[in-house]
């Protein structure tokens, strides 16, 4: 089975991360699943989207994500927008 993403949405899953992650600038980002912020990892983009590409680390509105399970794996498909930050590696 092949799945394509459409249009501006994202396919994400929840990236499993142990404690903080420093950003360049010096943002400390907490991998604390008791504050809600809990990083997704990009698994396939749409044809329009700009911001994002497979593989990048994100932090999004997770109320916003249609869930779907592919293959055994608890995914979200999100709108672009929704996206707020990319974690640049």
């Amino acid at each position: 089975m092949s799945e394509r993403v459409l249009g501006d949405n994202v396919l994400v899953t929840e990236r499993k991360e142990a404690g903080e992650t420093q950003t360049a600038g010096g943002i400390i980002l907490s991998g604390d699943l008791s504050t809600g912020n809990k990083p997704a990892l990009v698994l396939a983009v749409g044809p329009d989207v700009t911001d994002v590409k497979s593989g990048d680390v994100c932090y999004l509105k997770w109320s916003e994500c249609l869930p779907v399970e592919l293959e055994g794996v608890k995914c979200g498909i999100i709108a672009q927008e929704y996206i707020k930050m990319v974690v640049d590696a």
